[in-house]
């Protein structure tokens, strides 16, 4: 701690008797400040001084190296002390009252952000495994789309093949290998041929061929042709199992057990026949089916007559329910069926005939019919 500095005076000695005393500037302790050489200043008494008075000079203020920074009022008036073996003691205190580093929070952080890594790796393996799947499964698709169009391609020449050999065809034996259900078609074809030799139809022209969904098989295809007399014909063609075209036969010839025209004039009782009709809600009641409460009635015909009957099914019968649900479904319009047939003997009815049962809601057979005992 610096000495306050005390102004300087100069005193004059005016008392004679006295004694002078000598006088020494004490110095700042800054050796700097004063030249060692300089020597003391010696006051004489006032009577030996001789000329004028002079003013005692000192060094400015500037010129005297004090204190870098001026202690304040407060640091000087403290009456505090310090120990210096005390100083020490406190060097550890602020590391020992710091705050210690939780560590456990940089392990938790460091576990989140490696599974948020392995995360990422597994998602980017999860996307690059989802994208080879994607990539086979198209090339499948692809393939399939391929196999398919090759498939397609061979089934419509293996069916424009089968339509040529079918109109090339001038005898029963040569028609058999082409159409199906060979067995069960072949006393019907003779039946019919019997009746009508086998045409001499030659194919002029395939149209279109077309697969056609009818229920739930989608094993039948059209085909839409051109004969030798101009013609216009549709085909119904069965695909089997072994992919094998065949000519559904009966259809083709809309084949009838008798001719139609020949059934309503002749009238033949006492026997049940399968005939393909078109069948449409009628209501002529008279003679033995005169009551609408015990009867269905129908108007029934067939293609390429102009004959026409009177089909009756027992109102509370299973089959009068089908057929005329069929017809419903159909917007009760004229509706293509096969219905089994009964003159009874004795009927009185002109043109009234018994519906036994209904044989298929369609002229076509998609399964081959039961056979019956």
């Amino acid at each position: 701690m610096s000495r306050p500095s005390k102004p300087m005076q100069v005193r004059p000695v005016d008392d004679l008797h006295e004694e002078p005393e000598e006088v020494v500037r004490l110095t700042t302790g800054n050796e700097d400040a004063f030249k060692k050489t300089e020597s003391p200043l010696v006051l004489g008494s006032a009577a030996d001084h001789k000329g004028p008075a002079t003013r005692v000079k000192l060094s400015l203020r500037e010129d005297i190296e004090t204190c870098s920074i001026e202690p304040d009022i407060e640091t000087l008036i403290e009456s505090t002390t310090t120990d210096p073996a005390a100083l020490e003691n406190d060097w550890g205190d602020q590391v020992k009252n710091a705050k210690p580093i939780a560590w456990g929070w940089f392990a938790i952080l460091a576990l989140a952000m490696t599974a948020a890594a392995v995360w990422s790796l597994y998602k980017i393996e999860q996307s690059e495994k989802q994208n080879l799947r994607i990539e086979q499964a198209a090339e499948s698709i692809v393939s399939h789309e391929e196999e398919n169009e090759i498939e397609a391609a061979g089934l419509i020449d293996r069916m424009d093949a089968l339509l040529r050999s079918f109109h090339n065809a001038s005898s029963i034996e040569a028609m058999l290998p082409l159409v199906r259900d060979p067995e069960r078609v072949r006393p019907l074809m003779e039946n019919h041929y019997g009746r009508n030799p086998v045409p001499l139809m030659r194919l002029r022209s395939i149209r279109s061929l077309n697969p056609l969904t009818i229920g739930l098989s989608t094993k039948f295809w059209v085909a839409s042709v051109t004969q030798s007399d101009d013609i216009a014909k549709n085909i119904l063609i069965e695909i089997d199992d072994d992919g094998k075209p065949l000519i559904d036969w009966e259809t083709y010839v809309c084949y009838q057990p008798m001719p139609w025209d020949d059934y309503a004039t002749q009238r033949p009782t006492g026997v049940s026949l399968d005939f393909r009709v078109v069948a449409r809600p009628d209501s002529f009641f008279s003679h033995e089916f005169s009551s609408a409460s015990q009867w269905l009635c129908l108007q029934l015909n067939a293609p390429g007559s102009m004959e026409f009957l009177y089909g009756y099914a027992s109102a509370e019968s299973e089959v009068a329910a089908q057929i005329a649900n069929l017809i419903h479904q159909n917007g009760d319009n004229e509706t293509s069926m096969i219905l089994r047939l009964l003159i009874p003997e004795n009927l009185q009815s002109k043109r009234g005939v018994i519906v036994e049962k209904l044989v298929s809601t369609q002229w076509l057979f998609t399964e081959p019919p039961a056979a019956e005992p």
